[in-house]
């Protein structure tokens, strides 16, 4: 048995303490201070987004009680949205015991901004981490699907993929699987991590094609997502050789799995949704966000553009993106660009191909 914390309580952080605590292990919840009525909900019984009680044995604290919440444990889960992961990280650093050692487990999805630069979640980490704690290793492992939370509240059988930074961690993951959640351990942690970024984002191009033909088109559009999906693969395949991780991870479980399942349901998929009828980028993700619901790839797709461009000149990466990724490119004139959806997309149609 193990002690754990997750921290954030929204949808994967509550989700994952369902096979953690099959497991027996002691699981600690810990919502921020965004999560103050979910935590509150929780305690009487009832998580408002999983529409169903947490395990028993899981406890539950306010953001004001990191300490406590974090005093027991040596397994840390993060659930924090990317927005939010550095505040989280520093204040995780103030609580944490430098005589013990602990293991990390990333569930936050996306980039980040750190030090004025748009890096990795992971390096964002480290760096602090090192910073603190000097003469530690820092053990971390990203987390990828494809697991939608819901489901996996639910004990139906789901798969996903651990990128790990060293081998120990590999040694801990039979602890967390159970019958219906299999858990496949990758040594590209980098190439894991890309994938859950822009899985994010082209899973609203998806979006995109609902708002735009289900309207009209109810269920007569299925052969153009599916063109469309493929082209997110081949994007994200090309991400990835330029990123220098390894091209099976797009076409396993965290890339064309987790793609999948988040251009088929899901925040990402229903804010492309939106903007594919019209809405511009910045309103729809507000309407979610007042929704209770969190748009990670708007976020994301703000912080790809300027993370492609660092990994190579500019001016390289401004036609890379234009004549490599259109797809991307597409996304990013409609959803920051304000570029009219109808004719953006009408445009890739006839750039793809012959």
């Amino acid at each position: 048995m193990h002690n754990i914390t997750v921290l954030g309580a929204g949808y994967m952080g509550s989700a994952i303490t369902f096979p953690l605590a099959d497991n027996g292990n002691k699981v600690n919840l810990w919502g921020t201070w965004l999560d103050d009525s979910l935590i509150e909900s929780s305690l009487k019984g009832f998580h408002p987004k999983l529409k169903k009680p947490l395990p028993e044995k899981v406890n539950l604290y306010y953001w004001q009680d990191m300490g406590p919440a974090l005093e027991d444990s040596e397994i840390i889960f993060f659930g924090i949205t990317s927005e939010g992961f550095v505040n989280v990280f520093k204040m995780l650093l103030e609580h944490l015991n430098p005589k013990k050692d602990y293991y990390f487990f990333k569930l936050t999805k996306g980039l980040v901004e750190y030090n004025n630069e748009i890096v990795r979640a992971s390096e964002a980490a480290n760096d602090m981490f090192a910073n603190k704690f000097p003469d530690k290793i820092f053990s971390l492992a990203t987390i990828a699907g494809p697991v939608r939370a819901n489901d996996l509240s639910h004990r139906m059988p789901s798969a996903s993929v651990y990128g790990i930074s060293d081998e120990k961690l590999r040694i801990i993951l039979p602890d967390f699987s159970t019958d219906y959640y299999r858990i496949f351990p990758s040594s590209d942690l980098k190439g894991v991590e890309i994938c859950s970024t822009f899985k994010n984002i082209y899973a609203i191009a998806a979006g995109f094609c609902d708002g735009i033909y289900k309207k009209e088109n109810i269920g007569l559009y299925y052969n153009t997502v599916s063109f469309i999906f493929n082209q997110s693969v081949v994007e994200m395949a090309k991400i990835i050789r330029m990123s220098g991780c390894s091209q099976e991870t797009v076409y396993d479980l965290a890339g064309v799995g987790d793609l999948h399942v988040t251009s088929t349901t899901g925040r990402n998929r229903r804010y492309g949704e939106m903007v594919g009828s019209g809405i511009d980028g910045e309103t729809a993700f507000k309407k979610l966000v007042e929704e209770g619901e969190y748009g990670e790839g708007y976020i994301a797709l703000k912080l790809a553009i300027p993370w492609l461009s660092n990994l190579g000149n500019e001016a390289g990466a401004k036609d890379f993106i234009k004549n490599e990724l259109p797809l991307l490119d597409t996304l990013r004139n409609v959803v920051y660009g304000n570029c009219e959806p109808v004719s953006e997309f009408k445009k890739l149609i006839m750039k793809l191909g012959c």
